[in-house]
């Protein structure tokens, strides 16, 4: 059990690489607090983990909300004392050109994707500098490295998260806490999913044909597993990447060295 006993704050929990990572680490004997704004979909995620409900706390948190996720970190201390891995995954998918963007979607965007990774370390930073350890994970993108039709809004919130994530790495370092990402590729995930389903209607085309673009964007010719982001996330989370903060994990089946 590579993370057996650390405490692991998780958000976005509730489907797609958050849910199959809640899943990876409580088999991995992480005690885990899971958190979303779908709480449907994370009570199902807990009813999917076999091993370590007994171990599992869940919540539904909003993280554009600052209080609700100044909640989830209060009491995750209150009750476990600390925070050993902090993994911020929650996000959302909003693409169209830019000149009929919807101010509305920017917003949510924003909100979710910048700020809620903002508040999300915010309210944990202080716990990770007192206990002087610790790792922190935050989820960009391959969309923070490369432009994509159509995008332009979601690349520009993702690459934020990036250049936020290298900049907390250097603050983080002299407390001997690391602070990394993970850069997905196409992954199968329902967010992914509609993602494609909207280019489909808005070019009329099919689904398949937009899901083969993004298949061929990559040289392995298909999509990921939410598992496999998962694994690159728990790597991160283990003593196996202690030397590692600052930097990025692409898990793009090829899509950036081409």
């Amino acid at each position: 059990m590579r993370v057996k006993g650390k405490i692991v704050v998780l958000t976005g929990a509730a489907s797609g690489i958050g849910r199959s990572t809640a899943i990876l680490f409580a088999r991995e004997g992480a005690i885990q607090v899971l958190s979303d704004i779908n709480e449907e979909g994370l009570k199902k995620t807990y009813e999917m983990i076999e091993e370590g409900k007994d171990r599992t706390t869940i919540m539904k948190v909003d993280v554009k909300n600052p209080e609700e996720v100044k909640n989830m970190i209060d009491i995750t201390i209150e009750k476990h004392r600390r925070i050993d891995v902090l993994i911020v995954n929650a996000g959302v998918v909003r693409v169209g050109p830019v000149e009929t963007f919807p101010d509305e979607d920017y917003d949510l965007l924003i909100d979710v994707n910048l700020k809620g990774t903002h508040y999300t370390c915010k309210y944990a930073v202080p716990y990770f500098k007192k206990q002087k350890s610790g790792s922190i994970i935050t989820l960009a993108s391959v969309a923070a490295h490369i432009g994509q039709v159509a995008h332009g809004n979601y690349c520009s919130t993702k690459a934020g998260v990036l250049g936020y994530t290298r900049a907390l790495a250097l603050d983080l370092a002299p407390y001997n806490v690391r602070v990394n990402s993970v850069s997905p590729g196409a992954t199968d995930t329902p967010m992914l999913q509609s993602d494609v389903a909207k280019q489909a209607r808005d070019r009329s085309v099919t689904y398949e044909e937009i899901k083969k673009e993004f298949e061929q964007e990559g040289v392995m010719g298909r999509w990921a597993t939410p598992e496999e982001i998962a694994s690159g996330i728990l790597f991160l989370a283990t003593e196996e990447s202690s030397y590692m903060t600052g930097a990025d994990i692409r898990l793009d089946g090829g899509w950036t060295t081409q």
